[in-house]
């Protein structure tokens, strides 16, 4: 078997290890305003996100997923989901992470898409490595939360179609012999 990259069995063991983190996290490396302002305080959270949303936007396991949404509303849900993990001064009032994701079938393909993504988007920031990683330490608790990859089939997002795509009207007849009623 061919050796993980650094990064990527970093980011492995992060998310394997998440669940058992959660608790750890809190204690020795926990949230502080010194993290919160690594990440630039809010200017600089609200610019990763949108680095952040940019990159699910391109990336092809994503963009189903963002395609219809409310994207504006999506982006500040995360600038202070991130602001309160990272001891920022924020609150973080929306949905909990389980009842946010169970309808879309998000299995760990995709999750391990949107760690690479928000990767991506830090190091475009110049955030520090290690910064990063007590990030994704804080974050990997929410895994379980995310990743439903069977969702109940009649909660499962409508299907989009492409806005130049041609849509033909079932056809139903009007007339003609099959119309006729039976005979008496």
């Amino acid at each position: 078997m061919p050796a993980l990259p650094r990064r990527a069995a970093l980011s492995l063991a992060i998310v394997l290890l998440g669940p058992l983190a959660g608790p750890l996290v809190g204690c020795a490396s926990g949230p502080s305003a010194d993290l919160y302002q690594t990440f630039g305080g809010q200017p600089g959270l609200v610019a990763l996100v949108d680095d952040f949303m940019d990159g699910m936007m391109r990336d092809p396991d994503l963009r189903p997923y963002f395609v219809n949404a409310n994207r504006p509303h999506i982006k500040a849900e995360l600038v202070a989901q991130f602001c309160a993990i990272l001891g920022g001064p924020c609150e973080y009032k929306g949905m909990d992470m389980k009842m946010a994701h169970a309808r879309y079938g998000i299995g760990d393909h995709e999750f391990n898409a949107l760690v690479q993504d928000l990767q991506d988007a830090m190091d475009l920031h110049h955030i520090p490595y290690r910064a990063q990683n007590r990030f994704l330490a804080m974050l990997a608790p929410y895994r379980d939360d995310v990743v439903h990859p069977d969702p109940p089939p009649r909660v499962r997002p409508p299907l989009t179609i492409a806005p130049d795509a041609v849509v033909v009207p079932e056809t139903v007849p009007t007339g003609g012999p099959q119309n006729k009623p039976p005979p008496r």
